[in-house]
C-alpha cells in the first residue's frame, strides 16, 4: 500500500506541474498579445491626434468630366495615399493622386471622374482620420 500511495502522489504532482505549465504559457501568451495591442493603440492614437488634413480647394473640368480636389497636410504625419479611400455620396470610388505620398505641409491634388452635380466628398486616411467637403460643378 505504501508503494501505490507514492506512485499516486508522483502522478498527482506531475499532473499538477503539467497543468500549471500550460496555464502559465497561456498567461504569458495572452499578456504578450495585450501588450502588443496596447502599443498599437497608442501608436494609432498618436497618429490620429497628429493628422490635420484639409481640403484647400476644388474645381471641375467640364471638358474631361473630372473633379480636382486640392488637399494639404497640416499635421506632422505623412501618408501613403494608395492606402486612403475616397467616398463620394456614400460610395467608394477610384481616384488618382498627383503624388503617392503626402508629407507635412505639402499640397497634393486628388482627381476623380464624375458627372456635373453636387457631391459629398469624403477622404479617409489610413489612420481613420476623415475630412468632408461638399463639391459641386
Amino acid at each position: 500500500m505504501g508503494f501505490s500511495y507514492t506512485v499516486a502522489a508522483v502522478i498527482m504532482l506531475s499532473s499538477t506541474l503539467i497543468f500549471f505549465g500550460i496555464v502559465y504559457s497561456s498567461y504569458v501568451q495572452s499578456n504578450t498579445s495585450i501588450t502588443n495591442a496596447n502599443q498599437k493603440l497608442i501608436k494609432n492614437i498618436y497618429n490620429l491626434e497628429n493628422t490635420k488634413i484639409e481640403i484647400v480647394s476644388y474645381y471641375y473640368n467640364s471638358s474631361s468630366s473630372t473633379f480636382y480636389v486640392n488637399v494639404t497636410d497640416n499635421g506632422s504625419t505623412s501618408f501613403n495615399l494608395s492606402e486612403s479611400n475616397v467616398i463620394l455620396n456614400g460610395t467608394l470610388i477610384s481616384f488618382n493622386e498627383s503624388n503617392q505620398y503626402i508629407f507635412p505641409l505639402e499640397t497634393i491634388t486628388i482627381s476623380f471622374k464624375a458627372s456635373p452635380g453636387i457631391y459629398s466628398f469624403e477622404l479617409v486616411m489610413p489612420d481613420g482620420y476623415e475630412v468632408f467637403k461638399e463639391v459641386k460643378s
